[in-house]
């Protein structure tokens, strides 16, 4: 049987843990650099926002209405996920993270397995160790699964397939609603006149492969209560990139080479924990898009790529390479508002194959000798603790005591109350 766990409001829940003054109250969270509205709970919703609203547009109407804002505290959320996790593995014999806030526990078929009892007692532990609510959708496939977890409010955050009629509740569930179908499937399904997931789940599987690929092929399967997805299974990654959108448009170099230093570094992290290297590098440079004809001459955008001699996860060479193909893109008198870099061509990285005339194998053990420690440092002290000289060139607070241009804009950030000892919150 497999449980589909998703945290409620999830960001919003998160940023609530620690304020209980925002009990009821609407709660929203916004984008890197204070953008886009990308989450918020119920009480903000009913009060007509809704995900996607651009925060400058509804910014005095959030004033209006009491909703309470907050800068993306990612690294709170991602501990949060993490301590979420580690309770759902009790119950289960296998945990598939899909995302931040979903989980999948697959748990094995029994008889009187008391599956609702379970599920409303990871809800309830959920609640009252983690104080983040959750709901539970149980059922034999990954789709069925996702369905039920959506009809769970209904059923007081726990919904079980064995105890609903599976046909009733096909038949008034939208086949667009389907996890896996979307808009441009759901239109095509409509013109065959499949409109419910009770239609789907009897459309003719030889027509679902023709119309909706392998994919649609395997969904009508697993309405039809036979587990057709695979379980999603940790695989090496064909490219690694990197970027955030700067706070204000940078001209000077150095800040953009302080930038390229951090996301160098954040790449690198990401591909060495896949025990992986890479070939070639990528750097794109660009300034904000001119949406008005006349200021079109202030727009600027470029890439360069480079290939290495060969295979490597050390950093120092990986942001060599990188710091060369950025000032080949730097063009003066532009404002840079963002700098990505990609990681491409990866491997293995522990059967790496030398190079015909040159043996550096000794030096290669070096590098990955110097690398390690430097990542064990970092995962016990913090990230960045030890990082490249270049992230030094310019420092992140400027003598006027503003931020440098580079670094996001998060005026609303909350405390990261779970990860930093500095921001533990103090009781009286």
């Amino acid at each position: 049987m497999i449980f589909h766990i998703d945290g409620n409001s999830f960001y919003a829940s998160c940023e609530r843990i620690f304020r209980p003054d925002l009990t009821g109250q609407p709660v929203a969270v916004l984008t890197n650099n204070d953008g886009v509205v990308i989450a918020l709970n119920q009480e903000c919703k009913d009060r007509g926002f809704k995900r996607g609203d651009l925060y400058f547009e509804v910014k005095n109407l959030c004033e209006q209405k009491g909703v309470r804002v907050f800068s993306s505290n990612y690294t709170l959320y991602a501990d949060i996920s993490r301590r979420l996790n580690l309770l759902y593995s009790e119950y289960g014999e296998e945990l598939e993270l899909y995302s931040i806030d979903e989980s999948f526990v697959y748990l094995p078929d029994w008889k009187n397995g008391g599956y609702t009892e379970i599920g409303r007692e990871i809800r309830e532990r959920a609640m009252q160790e983690i104080h983040v609510p959750v709901s539970v959708g149980i059922a034999p496939t990954k789709t069925l699964a996702k369905l039920c977890n959506k009809l769970a409010k209904k059923y007081g955050g726990v919904c079980s397939w064995q105890e609903l009629d599976g046909e009733t509740v096909l038949a008034s569930y939208p086949a667009a609603d389907i996890w896996g179908i979307g808009h441009a499937k759901a239109e095509l399904l409509a013109l065959l006149g499949v409109h419910t997931a009770y239609d789907l789940a009897n459309f003719p599987l030889d027509k679902a492969k023709k119309y909706l690929s392998i994919t649609g092929f395997r969904t009508v399967q697993e309405l039809n209560g036979i587990p057709a997805l695979d379980r999603n299974e940790l695989t090496r990654k064909q490219n690694i990139g990197t970027s955030k959108s700067f706070a204000h448009g940078v001209t000077d170099f150095s800040e953009l080479e302080t930038a390229l230093a951090e996301y160098a570094q954040l790449a690198v992290g990401r591909m060495r924990a896949e025990s992986s290297a890479c070939r070639i590098i990528s750097v794109y440079l660009m300034t904000a898009r001119a949406f008005r004809p006349e200021d079109k001459g202030k727009e600027y955008f470029n890439a360069a790529s480079a290939e290495l001699p060969s295979s490597t996860s050390y950093l120092p060479v990986i942001l060599a390479s990188a710091k060369k193909l950025l000032r080949s893109l730097y063009r003066y008198g532009y404002e840079y508002r963002k700098i990505m870099i990609n990681l491409l061509a990866l491997e293995d990285d522990t059967e790496i194959q030398p190079e015909l005339f040159y043996n550096n194998t000794g030096q290669r053990e070096k590098d990955k000798a110097v690398m390690s420690a430097c990542d064990c440092i970092n995962a016990k002290f913090g990230r960045g603790i030890i990082h490249p000289g270049t992230r030094n060139l310019t420092k992140e607070v400027k003598a006027d005591g503003k931020k440098a241009d580079w670094i996001m804009e998060r005026k609303m950030l909350s405390p990261e109350y779970t990860t930093d000892l500095n921001d533990i919150p103090e009781v009286y």
